[in-house]
């Protein structure tokens, strides 16, 4: 993509998940699913509103609907030039307002992590998808504790999540308040970070177009819910 289009895009997205974030901590937004529909549709509306430089917006919802396939809840595809980009993101919301709120779980048929069985799941698209963690956070803008950003979403490279895991003192063990907070001090980016690293190749692999969205979709397992990005060059 044109840089001028990389900054168009990455300034929308952090616009959207501003807004997610406003939202949260209005109480509009009461999950994390709720939390990815607003950003995603925010940042398609905002696109196809506001684009200059040639993005158009357009959202999708591929069968079959099962996280477990990628251990991912959204993707971000991204179209120019004749190729295509994947980016997908596993979200979190944490509640660390409260207290006594676990947000992960002893999975039932193993006892180990939820999370970290979601990082190994990924891992089986690391090598073409750019992926990434994405925790929101309820508190107020400012009022948020250090480790997490001022303005919009925590996001974490799923590859440094996996490195995280490995180091815990018990690795793929339930995740503590303690756990994310030591993850997210070892360096955490806003979206617009991670898209800009999508976009300009740093992140994930180019692939030329072979067919339309359903399609590319079968072939690298991307269902559920998909924003696409067509960057039309101008």
């Amino acid at each position: 993509m044109p840089i001028n289009q990389i900054e168009e895009l990455c300034n929308f997205a952090l616009i959207a998940d501003k807004e997610a974030r406003s939202d949260l901590s209005g109480g509009y937004i009461v999950s994390e699913n709720d939390y990815t529909s607003n950003f995603t549709g925010a940042l398609r509306r905002i696109i196809n509103t506001n684009s200059t430089t040639g993005l158009s917006a357009s959202s999708h919802l591929l069968s079959p609907v099962d996280e477990r396939l990628s251990g991912c809840d959204a993707t971000i595809f991204i179209t120019s030039n004749d190729h295509f980009k994947i980016a997908t993101f596993e979200a979190k919301y944490p509640r660390i307002s409260n207290l006594n709120y676990t947000w992960d779980y002893a999975q039932t048929s193993t006892g180990l992590s939820h999370f970290s069985d979601q990082l190994e799941r990924q891992k089986r698209f690391a090598g073409l998808h750019a992926i990434f963690e994405m925790f929101y956070c309820e508190f107020p803008f400012g009022a948020q504790p250090s480790y997490m950003q001022k303005e919009v979403s925590s996001c974490v490279w799923h590859e440094d999540a996996v490195q995280f895991d490995a180091a815990r003192a018990k690795p793929k063990q339930v995740w503590s308040s303690n756990d994310l907070m030591n993850l997210l001090n070892g360096g955490n980016h806003q979206i617009d970070h991670i898209l800009r690293e999508v976009c300009s190749c740093s992140r994930g692999k180019a692939k030329k177009l072979f067919g339309d969205l359903p399609t590319i979709a079968r072939e690298f397992s991307i269902y559920g819910s998909i924003l696409h990005i067509s960057a039309q060059q101008q």
